[in-house]
C-alpha cells in the first residue's frame, strides 16, 4: 500500500476484561488468540486502510484497564486523534466508569472524538438498551455495538472513527 495520506492515533479505553485487546486483534490481524493475556500498560498496533478520500494509517493503542496504570495511561492518551471507550454488555459496572475514563482522556488529549463501544453483543445483555442509550446521550457520544468473537461490526466501528475524526465530530 502506498504512503498514508493521514495518520491518526486512536486509544482504546475501558475496564479490564471488556474486550479491548480482542477488538484490536480482530481488527488489525483478523484473528483472535484463544489465550489472550491481560494487557499490561499499553500495546501498540498499526494498520493502514484505504477509505474514500485517502489512505489512513491508524496507530492503535490498547491500554490496560487496571487502575495501577492510570498515570501511564494518561501519558499514552496524549496527542490522541480519537478514542474508543469499551464496555462489556454483560457487566454494567464497566459502563459506569465512563466519566473517570473520559476525564483522564480529556485531561491528556483535549476534547477528541469518542465513540462508545458496547462489546460482546453476541452475549445476552444484562441491562436495558434504553439505559445504555441514555448514558451515551447524556454525554453526547455515539454508540457502536460489536463482537470481536463473532467479528460483528468491528471494521465498521474503526472506519466510523476515522470518518468522525476526519469530519471533526465528537
Amino acid at each position: 500500500m502506498e504512503d498514508p495520506d493521514f495518520v491518526y492515533k486512536i486509544v482504546l479505553l475501558g475496564e479490564s476484561g471488556v474486550g479491548k485487546t480482542s477488538l484490536v486483534q480482530r481488527y488489525v490481524y483478523d484473528s483472535l488468540s484463544p489465550e489472550m493475556a491481560q494487557t499490561i500498560g499499553a500495546v501498540l498496533h498499526v494498520k493502514t486502510i484505504p477509505l474514500e478520500d485517502g489512505n489512513y494509517k491508524l496507530i492503535i493503542w490498547d491500554l490496560g484497564g487496571q487502575e495501577s496504570f492510570r498515570q501511564l495511561r494518561e501519558q499514552y492518551c496524549a496527542n490522541a486523534s480519537g478514542a474508543f471507550f469499551v464496555f462489556d454488555r454483560g457487566r454494567p459496572e464497566t459502563l459506569g466508569s465512563i466519566d473517570r475514563w473520559m476525564e483522564s482522556l480529556y485531561a491528556s488529549a483535549g476534547e477528541v472524538p469518542v465513540v462508545v463501544i458496547e462489546n460482546k453483543i453476541d452475549l445476552k445483555p444484562v441491562f436495558d438498551a434504553k439505559d445504555i442509550q441514555a448514558e451515551i446521550d447524556k454525554r453526547r457520544l455515539s454508540l457502536m455495538q460489536t463482537s470481536a468473537t463473532e467479528s460483528m461490526n468491528v471494521n465498521q466501528t474503526f472506519e466510523e472513527m476515522v470518518r468522525t475524526i476526519r469530519g471533526g465530530k465528537s
